[in-house]
């Protein structure tokens, strides 16, 4: 069991606040105040500190939230696994990013359900940032994803590599030059995911190391859905960039074309990731197991 002092401490992170946590806790302040104490002293470090009347987390307070978010984490799924024992059908809950999620392994997935009918299979489909938190907080088993991510806080297994693309249509005046460079697309309209998405944030950091941002473009648009960002493309609206497993359907029939940008290529991980030092149950490997046989055809 987590310790009690544990969730207290958590509880005051989120609510940035000692009274607010006592009352989501049901306890006094004084007595939520007492834990911290003990905190300290069983450690001995120093986890809060206050700036004028704002309460912040020290460094290590940002480590032992960490540890404490992987305790709740691994109890949560211990509990699962134990009430697994005695239901007939065992849970696999599992998140992908968007590009993974709908346009990746969408084609197997009515494959993948037939396969392993004795398990209730869920899948959750979120940005990287989401998918990330669901499951350090252990409200999913694993993920796949497709963007940046601390790979030496987890465990990783690469599923496979995607190539990240412009796309335009063919009658743009981008997809006629014979050279195309960074600069050129500057003037036109992007059209990007939103904040906390890997793809964005993996353009975002191929601007940087070129000393450009999103901000060097002309005008920026924030779309949350990978398949209204290819349908504004298509209708002239502006130029985006995407994984080419997203942009697929659409290049084979020619709606969309790819544009290669000189010295812009960009190449990419999708991976599996689940807790550091996680063992992986026998039901969440085989279906990882399917997933990755099919990436890998």
């Amino acid at each position: 069991m987590v310790d009690s002092k544990l969730i207290s401490f958590m509880s005051i992170v989120r609510n940035k606040s000692y009274t607010e946590a006592a009352k989501e806790l049901n306890l006094t302040q004084p007595a939520i105040s007492h834990q911290m104490r003990q905190l300290e002293e069983e450690y001995a470090a120093r986890f809060f500190i206050y700036e004028g009347r704002k309460l912040l987390l020290t460094e290590a307070g940002q480590i032992l939230y960490t540890h404490a978010e992987s305790a709740v984490a691994r109890e949560r799924m211990l509990k699962e696994k134990l009430e697994g024992l005695h239901n007939r059908r065992k849970e696999v809950k599992f998140g992908a990013t968007l590009t993974i999620g709908e346009f990746t392994i969408a084609p197997y997935l009515k494959e993948l359900f037939e396969t392993f009918p004795q398990y209730h299979l869920s899948m959750l489909v979120d940005n990287t940032r989401n998918l990330m938190e669901m499951l350090n907080k252990g409200e999913i088993h694993f993920a796949l994803i497709e963007g940046l991510f601390p790979k030496d806080h987890y465990e990783t297994r690469l599923l496979k590599t995607c190539d990240f693309i412009l796309i335009t249509t063919k009658d743009h005046d981008i997809s006629r030059r014979e050279k195309v460079v960074l600069e050129d697309l500057l003037h036109e309209k992007l059209i990007i995911r939103e904040k906390g998405s890997g793809s964005r944030e993996i353009l975002e950091r191929a601007l940087d190391e070129r000393n450009r941002n999103l901000n060097s473009f002309c005008e920026v648009m924030e779309i949350g859905n990978v398949n209204i960002m290819k349908k504004m493309v298509m209708e002239g609206m502006g130029i985006s960039f995407m994984y080419r497993d997203a942009a697929l359907p659409e290049l084979q029939s020619g709606e969309l074309v790819e544009v290669s940008v000189e010295n812009f290529s960009m190449e990419r991980e999708f991976n599996f990731v689940q807790m550091k030092d996680d063992v992986i149950s026998v039901e969440n490997q085989e279906v990882l197991d399917f997933i990755s046989n099919k990436l890998h055809r």
